[in-house]
């Protein structure tokens, strides 16, 4: 089975990206700041930020401290605010894109994306089951 290129954007299609490059997680983050952003956890895929490429538009970017300590940036479209990525500072996670996997293009490759991992579970919502053969993890670590 052959790697095909995934694309994405954002909602009004101002931003656009893909990725050349095999994830190296698929995660649910259930920290505080995921909440935030998405009202609920995220669905995250982590690739290589230098096989990340935003191909027409420019996202705006917030930075702030994340509850860990690390700086967590934001990557938005300034017209229709969609978080597309972000990036963090932190040894587990520099040097990466972590996408916002509801910006992807395939709504199949959503579907069928099986998250290897699921972060921050001690803030994991108490109606939300955990995920089945998805490692848990309290934080990051």
């Amino acid at each position: 089975e052959s790697f095909t290129m995934p694309t994405g954007s954002c909602l009004c299609q101002a931003i656009r990206y893909e990725y050349k490059a095999e994830p190296i997680a698929k995660a649910l983050c259930h920290c505080v700041t995921c909440r935030k952003i998405s009202s609920g956890s995220t669905v995250n895929v982590m690739v290589p930020r230098d096989h990340f490429h935003i191909t027409s538009g420019s996202p705006k970017v917030f930075t702030i401290t994340h509850e860990t300590g690390m700086k967590l940036s934001m990557y938005f479209c300034e017209n229709c605010g969609i978080t597309i990525y972000k990036t963090a500072d932190s040894e587990e996670l520099k040097g990466n894109a972590i996408i916002l996997a509801g910006t992807l293009d395939d709504s199949e490759a959503f579907s069928h994306l099986n998250p290897e991992v699921e972060f921050f579970t001690k803030d994991r919502a108490s109606w939300l089951p955990k995920l089945q053969n998805a490692e848990q993890k309290v934080e990051f670590k």
